[in-house]
C-alpha cells in the first residue's frame, strides 16, 4: 500500500472529530438499468453521500427497456430474477416477459428515489480523472438538446453492464437493403411481419426466441444459422409442467402474499436448483457427460421430423456450456414447419432485394432481423482517463478487458464497475452477483469517507495475477471449448472475457472480503491515522450503550 510522504511535525496530525467520521463524498452512477437501480437501494443506507445517475435512456431499466423484440422473455425463472433482498409475490408466470420484469424493476426504482437522482435521456460521453483534487470530470451530453455539461465526484462507479450496445453484423452491403432491416436490440414496436418474406441472421438466444414467436405468422422465414446452439429443456423445468406458459395461480400468488416465509423458501429453491448447474461445465466431468447426452437426447427427439443430416449439423460437437445456453421451447418445432428454411451456407452479402449465401444464391425477402447481439467486447463507450493519462478504452482495445475480480482496473482510481468483465453472467442468477459487485464497491467507498483516504486503485500486479489464475481455471471449463462465442470475444481461442471461473455462490465468497493488500491508498491527510480524531467515538458522544461489549 501507498501513502503520502511523512508529514511536516508542524502540520497538526489531529482532526477534531470522532474516529470515523464519515467526510460528505459525492458519487457519478453511469445507468440506469437493474444494477443502477440497486445501487440507489444501497444508497439509502449510506451516511454523507450524495449521487446522481446518468442514464441515456428516457426511462429505467437498461437492456429491459430496449430489448422488446417478438417472444423476449427471461431464460431463467421470474422468481430468481428479482434482487435477493425483495421477492415478487405477482409474477404471473415462471418466465416472465420483457414488459413485466420492465415494470417489476420500474417500480423499485420508485420506491428506492431513483427518479429523484437520475438525470435521463443524458449519455456520459467522458470521463477524466484529476490526481491533484482526487475527483473524476465526467462530460455528459444531454440528447435533447445536445448540450455539454460537466460534473465531478470522488467516485465512478459504471452501472453501464456489457448488453447495452447492440451491433448489425459486418455484411457487405447491408444497409443498402431497401426492405424493413431491425436488430432485436431496438426492435420497433409497430412493425407488423403478417404475410412477409423474413430473413433472421443469427442464431443466438435472441433468436430463439424471436423464430417460435414469428413463424406462425410470416410467410416465409429463412434463418440463417453460422453455427448450432444448445437448445436446453427449460432451466428449473420440474416447476414448471406447462413450459414457458405455467403460470401462478391466484392462489399461489395470495399464498405468497400473506405469506414471506413460504416464498422466500421457494425463491431459495429456485436458486439452489439454478446454481446446481455449474458442476456441468468441467470439461470432461461425469456432469458435463450427463449434460451433453441429455441436451442431445432432447433436441434429436424435438427435432425428429428433420433430415437427419440437418438434424446432426444443428446439433453442436462442443462441450455444453462452450456456448451460452439457451432453453428454446417451440424453436427447434418452428424450424421444421414449411414455411422455414435453414441457412447453413454463409452470408457474403445484402443487396437491395435480399440476402446473397456464399454460393452465390439470393433470397429475396421483406424484413432483416439481425440478432445479432451486442458488442460484448466491455471496452466501454466512452473515454475513461485515469492516472498518468492511461485511457482504458484504448488500453482494452489492445488487450483485451481485463479487470480486477470483475469490479475495479489499474491506474483507475475511485472507479468501480458492476457487471464488468467476467461477471457470473451466464453461471446462474445474476442478481446476487450484483448485489455482491455493489458491496465491493461501497466497502472502499465506506473506506474513503471514513479513514481519510483521496483515492485507492487497485494494483496492476494484483490484477495480472488474477487474470492469470482465471485463465488458468477457464482452461478447465467448458467456457473455454472449441466454438466461437462472445465469452471470448467472438473467437475460437481468446481469452474469456464472460462468465465468472467458478460457480455463484465462489464468486460471492470471492469479492466478500476485498483484499486491500492489493490495492494501492493515497491519503487526503497529513497522517493516515488522522482518521483516529481526538480519541473519542460517535458513542462517546451521544452516551449510547456505552458498556454495549458486556454480555452473558
Amino acid at each position: 500500500m501507498g501513502s503520502l510522504a511523512v508529514a511536516d511535525r508542524s502540520e497538526s496530525i489531529v482532526l477534531d472529530q470522532p474516529i470515523f467520521k464519515p467526510r460528505p463524498i459525492r458519487v457519478i452512477v453511469v445507468g440506469a438499468g437493474i444494477s443502477g437501480i440497486a445501487f440507489a437501494y444501497k444508497a439509502q443506507f449510506l451516511e454523507n453521500v450524495e449521487f446522481v445517475i446518468y442514464e441515456k435512456n428516457a426511462d429505467v431499466g437498461g437492456t429491459w427497456l430496449e430489448s422488446r423484440y417478438p417472444g423476449c422473455s427471461c431464460d431463467i425463472p421470474a422468481h430468481s430474477y428479482s434482487y435477493p433482498w425483495v421477492g415478487n409475490p405477482n409474477w404471473s408466470k415462471v418466465y416472465v416477459g420483457a414488459e413485466e420484469i420492465w415494470d417489476f424493476y420500474r417500480g423499485e426504482a420508485k420506491k428506492y428515489g431513483v427518479y429523484e437522482h437520475a438525470k435521463f435521456n443524458h449519455r456520459v460521453v467522458g470521463a477524466e480523472w484529476n490526481d491533484a483534487h482526487g475527483r473524476w470530470t465526467v462530460t455528459v451530453e444531454d440528447l435533447k438538446t445536445g448540450e455539454i455539461s460537466e460534473d465531478s465526484a470522488e467516485v465512478v462507479l459504471n452501472c453501464a453492464g456489457v448488453l447495452n450496445r447492440w451491433k448489425f453484423p459486418n455484411i457487405e452491403g447491408l444497409q443498402s437493403f431497401q426492405g424493413k432491416l431491425v436488430h432485436t436490440g431496438a426492435y420497433p414496436q409497430d412493425l407488423d411481419l403478417t404475410g412477409k418474406d423474413v430473413a433472421v441472421i443469427g442464431a443466438g438466444s435472441s433468436a430463439i426466441q424471436v423464430i417460435p414467436t414469428i413463424q406462425p405468422i410470416v410467410k416465409s422465414l429463412t434463418t440463417f444459422v453460422r453455427s448450432p446452439t444448445w437448445i436446453a429443456p427449460q432451466f428449473v423445468g420440474r416447476l414448471a409442467p406447462d413450459g414457458r406458459a405455467t403460470v401462478y395461480t391466484e392462489e399461489t400468488k395470495e399464498k405468497f402474499r400473506n405469506d414471506p416465509a413460504a416464498l422466500l423458501q421457494y425463491r431459495r429453491e429456485v436458486d439452489h436448483e439454478l446454481n446446481s448447474r455449474f458442476p456441468n461445465f468441467y470439461k470432461g466431468s461425469p456432469a458435463q457427460k450427463i449434460s451433453r447426452d441429455l441436451v442431445g437426447k432432447h433436441m434429436r427427439e424435438r427435432l425428429a421430423g428433420m433430415d437427419p443430416v440437418l438434424r446432426e449439423q444443428l446439433i453442436p460437437d462442443f462441450d455444453v456450456g462452450c456456448k451460452r445456453v439457451t432453453p428454446g421451447e417451440g424453436y427447434l418445432e418452428a424450424l421444421q414447419q414449411p414455411n422455414v428454411e435453414i441457412v447453413r451456407t454463409s452470408i457474403r452479402s445484402v443487396t437491395p432485394q435480399g440476402v446473397v449465401t456464399t454460393d452465390g444464391k439470393t433470397r429475396a425477402v421483406d424484413v432483416i432481423i439481425a440478432a445479432t447481439g451486442y458488442d460484448t467486447s466491455y471496452v466501454p463507450a466512452f473515454p475513461i482517463v485515469g492516472r498518468n493519462g492511461v485511457d482504458l478504452g484504448s488500453r482494452w482495445a489492445k488487450t483485451g478487458a481485463e479487470a480486477y475480480f470483475t469490479c475495479a482496473v489499474p491506474d483507475m482510481p475511485n472507479y468501480f464497475m458492476v457487471v464488468g468483465p467476467n461477471t457470473p453472467i451466464s453461471n446462474g442468477s445474476l442478481m446476487p452477483s450484483i448485489e455482491a459487485q455493489l458491496e465491493f464497491a461501497l466497502c472502499f467507498i465506506d473506506t474513503i469517507q471514513r479513514q481519510g483516504v483521496q483515492s485507492v486503485t487497485v494494483s496492476t500486479q494484483a490484477t495480472a495475477e488474477f487474470n492469470d489464475h482465471k485463465d488458468a481455471i477457464m482452461d478447465t471449463l467448458t467456457f473455454s471449448g472449441n466454438c466461437s462465442s462472445w465469452y471470448k470475444g467472438g473467437s475460437t481461442g481468446g481469452r474469456i472475457v464472460g462468465p465468472w471461473p467458478g460457480s455463484v455462490n465462489h464468486f460471492l465468497e470471492s469479492v466478500k472480503n476485498p483484499r486491500f493488500q492489493d490495492f494501492e491508498f493515497v491519503y487526503a491527510t497529513p497522517n493516515r491515522f488522522s482518521y483516529l480524531g481526538n480519541g473519542l467515538c460517535l458513542r462517546d458522544i451521544t452516551k449510547e450503550e456505552l458498556g454495549w461489549y458486556i454480555r452473558a
